[in-house]
């Protein structure tokens, strides 16, 4: 073998094998071994392709945040007494505040009730009965997320102690001090950790006095001030960490209290009651919009509880949905200033001005584990006004569910942000695997809706819509209007989904008479939309309540809602629990592994006109075509791994068509049955015999398909049949070929029984099959899926290979064509 290109900074390493010998091509031309490499510039060794990149800031990368979380959880076990519990500040009075906010942050970064400093900790923490709303309030956060069942009697204890300590009367009614019995006036700061503490007490079934939210609520809207900001107590000057606490303190009161968007009656379901959060609310974020800050507590003129501050901006961030606090990417700029603020070797994040190191770590921890936890829905934001909103808790209360059903894969929990859609990149939408869209009038996305969510959905994101109240005749226009702008191609279009579906059964099965009409689009390897049409335009059906509105009615006071009603509740959560299962295979990427790389990308270095490469894609009758852009990823993939360029737009091609020998490499997939004729027999076994290269996989590993692929290789090369290609094979390696080592990949394969679909994943080497012509494998056949997943779209009733392998093994198989 001719040794390769002498390395050059300006040469991508994978790009100098691509141009590394002259070979002879299908037809005895002599031409460069890259044959789709067509133009001048690429066919002449001496003129390296350049890709030159403008500098950049520095990218957070998720191995980054969770080294920081790795070496804060680790300094605060060592900080552990031998008795089992935390100090801060030395302090012995504070011993049982510091154990709760320790166990909560390490429970939240990773280490369950198990672990053996969280055990020490929480049998030390069960054994105190402590007399200060700090202490009960963490005490009671802690234990409500990390053994809610074993200790419900403690919990049901905190619970009775806050409610008799909350101030009943005066002008400080609602809130909480120090101690309960405290003369004086309460403080924004104790109440609002009462608040979080009876919060998660509810969510852990415990039940609140409905007069203890409302008294609270009413508390907090009379002490904002006019600038929308709240201070520590009454009308004090507004800062940060108390505005922080103000916004939280609304969001919790008004999941408890208030006139709800829906309304059950005995035999009935009001909806579409809502659609505006409280103004307070709004208010509150819009000061803190303007005077956003990660290195300051805003107005205190300074790192005054810096990281108190920090932790309540996390929980602002995460209750109300957004992404975005004014313009500002919460969560990305304060993760930044903590990774740069930790010490390195200890781990611990050091005090700022009042806050020790234990509590102040703890702080930092916090936000970071929780900013972090994976987005699984994004809600659309979208004009006119609040339409968009009619249910303003329907997606908390969906993935509150989804959060319970997926606690052991996701014990630090799941959340969702709202997504102002006419303004949303194509990064913006990718954040989210699910794009939910409701409303009852005419709707608008804004520019180029449909090209955009089309390239969402091919990247892999899932549309779940809804018309969300009834006479939503004008939203059902609309949103088939969007289809077709989103899939102009004839055959994708909205149709009823089977009883068979899993949107019925993939996570909870629904009873069959709880269905309703839901139409989807199929597209590539599954579903890519399912929408819930109104049921009120047909004088002849059964008009039913929508999924958002009975989701709404979906909180922790369900089980107060008459039984039919509750029911229905149910089936609708069903649903939702079952589309967002059968759209993310229940697997979610946390925040920080969405971050996108911000790099500008500069004009080529030279004028010398580049080639591409290409990939053919044979034509058959067995739909060829099922899953349109895996090959284009696949190119995609070659591009951003070699730094060539490639025609990412690849063409159908007749197995017969001369134009086969213009492509070094040739691709098939299908999912039914086909059958070449003699001549187009003839002219593939010719383009093989001549150097090309055949991969082919079966679509979700499709029986019909990988029957008609082994019937017509053996017709073309009778007495070669297909072999195994052995586990040792340098194609599955990263030396000969500058590929990836993939003799260890996951398979995915559906699992068998009769309740929710789950998917049995094994390690082990690619199950690749091939034909040998000489010393070179000229057929490479995968009779398990890789273009699903090379879509994006790995379906959990798919036997296959995951995303990230299937790109790797495609790429291989890429690289080892280019170079034999």
């Amino acid at each position: 073998m001719p040794r390769p290109l002498p390395a050059s900074s300006e040469t991508h390493p994978r790009q100098r094998l691509l141009t590394r010998r002259l070979l002879r091509d299908r037809r005895g031309k002599s031409f460069l071994r890259t044959a789709s490499l067509r133009a001048i510039g690429l066919l002449t060794l001496a003129i390296p392709l350049i890709v030159m990149r403008c500098p950049a800031a520095e990218p957070i990368a998720p191995g980054d945040i969770q080294r920081a979380i790795e070496r804060a959880r680790e300094f605060l076990v060592r900080q552990q007494q031998r008795e089992g519990y935390w100090e801060a500040m030395h302090a012995a009075d504070k011993r049982v505040g510091a154990t709760g906010l320790v166990l909560l942050a390490l429970a939240n970064a990773g280490l369950d009730a198990d672990h053996a400093a969280v055990r020490k900790g929480l049998d030390w923490l069960r054994a105190q009965e402590p007399d200060q709303t700090y202490h009960v309030s963490l005490q009671t956060l802690a234990l409500a997320m990390l053994s809610p069942e074993k200790d419900a009697a403690i919990l049901g204890r905190n619970v009775a102690w806050l409610e008799a300590a909350q101030i009943q009367g005066g002008p400080a009614a609602g809130s909480w001090t120090y101690k309960a019995g405290d003369r004086g006036t309460g403080d924004n700061s104790n109440t609002q950790f009462a608040l979080l503490a009876l919060h998660e007490a509810s969510r852990a079934g415990l039940r609140v006095r409905p007069e203890t939210w409302l008294r609270s609520q009413q508390y907090w809207v009379s002490c904002a001030n006019a600038d929308g900001s709240w201070g520590y107590s009454g009308r004090a000057p507004g800062t940060g960490s108390m505005t922080c606490a103000g916004i939280a303190s609304i969001w919790i009161t008004s999941e408890h209290v208030g006139t709800p968007d829906a309304q059950a009656g005995q035999g009935a379901v009001s909806c579409c009651g809502g659609g505006r959060s409280p103004r307070v609310l709004e208010r509150g974020l819009d000061w803190l919009g303007r005077r956003f800050s990660v290195t300051q507590n805003p107005g205190t003129g300074g790192d005054t509880w810096l990281y108190y501050y920090l932790y309540a901006l996390e929980r602002v961030g995460r209750f109300t949905a957004r992404r975005y606090i004014g313009d500002h990417d919460w969560y990305r700029e304060g993760a930044r200033m903590f990774i740069d603020a930790q010490d390195r070797l200890s781990g611990q994040f050091k005090a700022r001005r009042i806050e020790d190191e234990v509590v102040a770590t703890s702080f930092a921890l916090l936000f970071l584990a929780k900013g972090r936890r994976p987005v699984i829905v994004a809600k659309s934001r979208h004009g006119p006004e609040d339409d968009w909103n009619r249910h303003g808790h329907d997606v908390a209360h969906l993935v509150a569910h989804v959060e319970r059903r997926w606690r052991s894969d996701y014990p630090a929990g799941l959340s969702w942000h709202v997504l102002d859609t006419p303004t949303a990149s194509h990064a913006d939408l990718m954040q989210a695997p699910v794009f939910w869209l409701s409303g009852k009038v005419l709707f608008n996305l804004g520019p180029d809706a449909g090209p955009r969510l089309r390239k969402y959905i091919d990247e892999g994101g899932f549309i779940f819509a809804e018309a969300c109240c009834p006479r939503s005749g004008e939203f059902d226009r609309r949103l088939r209007q969007l289809v077709g702008e989103i899939f102009p191609e004839p055959e994708y279009q909205l149709r009823l989904l089977p009883p068979e579906h899993p949107a019925w059964h993939a996570e909870e099965l629904v009873p069959p008479e709880l269905h309703r009409p839901l139409l989807g689009v199929e597209y590539g390897c599954r579903t890519c939309m399912i929408y819930a049409p109104p049921t009120d335009l047909d004088p002849q059906a059964t008009a039913v309540p929508s999924l958002s509105c009975l989701w709404e009615l979906g909180g922790e006071a369900r089980e107060e809602l008459p039984p039919a009603i509750r029911r229905e509740v149910a089936a609708a959560l069903a649903i939702g629990a079952n589309v967002l299962a059968y759209a993310t295979n229940r697997e979610v990427k946390r925040k920080d592994e969405l971050f996108d790389i911000p790099l500008e990308e500069a004009g080529p270095a030279d004028e010398v006109e580049r080639g591409q490469l290409a990939i053919g894609k044979l034509r058959h009758a067995g739909m060829c075509d099922a899953a349109p852009a895996a090959l284009a990823n696949i190119l995609r993939a070659a591009a951003r791994e070699t730094g060539i360029r490639v025609d990412d737009t690849p063409s159908l091609i007749d197995p017969g068509d001369d134009a086969i020998f213009e492509y070094h490499l040739v691709f098939m997939h299908g999912r039914q049955g086909f059958a070449f004729d003699p001549p187009r027999r003839t002219q593939l076994a010719t383009f093989l015999e001549r150097g090309g290269t055949l991969l082919a996989d079966s679509i979700c590993a499709a029986p019909a398909f990988t029957a008609a692929f082994r019937r017509e290789i053996a017709e073309i090369f009778p007495g070669k049949p297909l072999e195994e290609i052995p586990a040792n094979d340098p194609i599955f390696t990263a030396a000969e070929y500058g590929g990836y080592d993939v003799r260890n990949v996951t398979l995915r394969e559906p699992a068998a029984g009769d309740g929710p679909l789950e998917v049995r994943k094994r390690r082990g080497p690619p199950k690749l099959q091939g034909i040998r012509l000489g010393d070179r494998w000229a057929v490479i056949f995968s009779p398990y899926d890789l273009s699903c997943a090379l879509e994006k779209q790995n379906s959990m009733e798919c036997s296959g290979y995951d995303r990230d392998d299937a790109e790797k093994i495609a790429l291989n198989v890429l690289l080892y064509s280019l170079n034999q």
